[in-house]
């Protein structure tokens, strides 16, 4: 079975590459993240440390100019990269280092000590949903939702499942309460949260949650 925590000389490498594809970032990849695509702060891509591969690290060939997605822990230390194909282009749309397993992303927001988490469906929607003030964390995809993580989201009075608005996110919300007694589903309507946001405002998105 993988490790769930990586090895030392992992979480290093790990670190290092994050930083590393962060001050890559360039005009093309910025205008993709600020662009109506994504609608991410200036600050919201600092603080999620999010980067652009240029200059590939040893073994990260094959995500070259993609976008890097570090997955960070509580104290900031960077313990996996996800990566996202940047803009329309060939290859799959995201990509993960073989055997590195799935996690939530964003859990720093389960140490917030709020009575109430937001999950979404993919780490844009997460950081949109951080952006406007609400914790949150992400599933990287439907089909990687593992029962197990249901123990931490168990300690909230309600975890509102920002789905998207199709069979894929409903089914989502199917896997996640499955585990949980309480969960609130909140579609995202026309679309996903980045979308909704977009359209209707970081007001009209809070309101849907009662913030």
């Amino acid at each position: 079975m993988k490790a769930i925590v990586p090895s030392l000389s992992s979480r290093r490498f790990t670190e290092l590459a994050s930083k590393a594809y962060a001050d890559q970032l360039d005009h093309e990849a910025l205008a993709y993240l600020m662009g109506p695509d994504r609608l991410l702060s200036a600050e919201a891509i600092e603080a999620h440390r999010l980067g652009v591969v240029r200059s590939p690290e040893p073994g990260h060939e094959v995500v070259r100019n993609y976008l890097s997605i570090p997955y960070l822990t509580p104290d900031g230390e960077c313990i996996s990269i996800r990566f996202r194909r940047l803009g329309d282009g060939d290859g799959p749309k995201y990509r993960s280092m073989a055997g590195d397993p799935p996690r939530l992303y964003g859990t720093e927001a389960l140490q917030r000590g709020t009575r109430n988490i937001c999950l979404t469906e993919g780490e844009f929607d997460r950081i949109i949903a951080n952006q406007c003030g609400l914790p949150a964390v992400g599933c990287p995809g439907v089909q990687a939702w593992e029962p197990v993580w249901a123990r931490l989201l168990v300690q909230f009075d309600a975890v509102y499942v920002l789905h998207d608005d199709d069979d894929p996110g409903r089914e989502l919300v199917a896997k996640v309460a499955n585990g949980l007694d309480n969960v609130r589903p909140i579609p995202m309507t026309g679309g996903d949260v980045t979308s909704f946001f977009g359209t209707h405002g970081r007001d009209d998105l809070r309101a849907k949650l009662g913030a």
